[in-house]
């Protein structure tokens, strides 16, 4: 037996119908199903207007977004044909969902659709009947609309749409949060006095009433409830930029704003799981440190000529400086040298933080580090 067998064989039994043909009758509903990620039925349940945003789970997005999280696309379906969304997004023993072993045409299945005397290929297609990446071709009044200007006298009408699916995945998150914090704070848990972590303030709403079934598939799942996190202003403390002499490096970034950062970078330096999982939060840690350089650099433009009877290098002048904001984008030269003094500032700093923890890098990781500040350089620039 397996997880679709089991699955069906109780979905069956329910219904007194053979398994066979509970799944061919179930399948034949597919075409009244369509994956989304965004449904307008969140905003008012007459609404039919959905999307589906690329999910690409990005761990260096600075954003939280549907495309930066990794998470399902939700089904827009018809109370009446939940049992069929419910199907396709049933998981299996691999973790991957009955619908894409379908997309694979997973012989494996075969085994299990003999097991429930049931038609392979004729059940493979009509779940796969599904409609996926809909682009809708209207709004509907009763969505939020905003006019988004795109030159004089232009602009393109966007519409709202409730990110159905980062909704549901930062419930489940939350909710593992919590079941964490409950198993460290009980003496009868094996992980009791471990660390946690709990997010307060927050706010449940509810989707459908009483109905969650009508909004949509993944809304019916987590009986209709959603969480609100706390959106509140930063508390932003008030701070002076040091206008440096000779060497911004050295004499205006703070070290402590970045310990932090380091320890955080440091774990990840010494996890010996050398796979891309780790590299991707690698990398996205060093981009946070870049960035918050960069936040200073900024503030030290909003002066401009201020460098005027100051020792710094041309390229920290350059970069630094608004008064040569027509040199920054003609002349390359400064964007080497800068790249190798924020890169060494970077290494400096880091071993500064982490003292005798430090590990020692070789000729190899420095160059690939001084490469990647200098396409953050670059990439900066294309943005001004």
């Amino acid at each position: 037996m397996s997880v679709l067998t089991d699955y069906v064989q109780a979905e069956s039994e329910k219904k007194g119908v053979p398994p066979g043909q509970w799944l061919a009758d179930t399948a034949k509903n597919a075409s009244k199903c369509q994956f989304a990620t965004h449904i307008g039925r969140f905003i008012n349940p007459d609404v039919t207007v959905n999307w589906q945003a690329k999910i690409n789970g990005k761990l260096d997005d600075v954003y939280v977004s549907t495309g930066s999280v990794a998470c399902s696309p939700d089904i827009f379906v018809a109370a009446n044909y939940l049992a069929t969304a419910s199907l396709l997004q049933l998981r299996l023993e691999d973790g991957k969902t009955f619908y894409e072993h379908l997309q694979a045409a997973d012989d494996c299945l075969r085994e299990d659709f003999q097991i429930m005397q049931a038609d392979y290929e004729q059940v493979r297609e009509d779940l796969l009947t599904v409609k996926s990446d809909v682009l809708p071709d209207s709004t509907d009044k009763r969505l939020r609309q905003v006019f988004f200007p795109v030159g004089e006298d232009d602009y393109h009408l966007l519409t709202v749409l409730p990110p159905a699916s980062l909704m549901q995945e930062v419930r489940a998150r939350i909710r593992a949060m919590e079941d964490g914090a409950r198993q460290a704070c009980s003496k009868k848990s094996e992980t009791y006095g471990s660390d946690h972590r709990r997010i307060y303030n927050l706010v449940q709403t509810k989707f459908g009433g009483t109905k969650p079934q009508n909004i949509s598939y993944g809304n019916n799942r987590q009986g209709g409830r959603s969480y609100m996190l706390p959106a509140m202003p930063p508390v932003l403390e008030k701070r002076t930029i040091i206008y440096p002499r000779k060497d911004f490096f050295k004499e205006t970034l703070r070290l402590r704003d970045f310990i932090g950062l380091f320890q955080r970078l440091h774990k990840r330096y010494v996890d010996k799981r050398n796979n891309m999982e780790i590299r991707q939060v690698v990398r996205s840690i060093e981009r946070q440190i870049m960035e918050m350089v960069l936040l200073r650099v900024y503030v030290l433009r909003e002066k401009c000529g201020w460098t005027d009877n100051r020792s710094l290098s041309r390229a920290q002048s350059i970069w630094l400086d608004d008064k040569y904001a027509e040199d920054r984008q003609i002349d390359e030269e400064w964007q080497k040298k800068l790249a190798g003094e924020f890169a060494d500032w970077l290494m400096a700093a880091y071993e500064k933080v982490m003292k005798r923890e430090k590990i020692e890098f070789g000729d190899g990781e420095l160059t690939a580090l001084r490469k990647e500040v200098a396409e953050f350089i670059r990439s900066d620039l294309q943005k001004q």
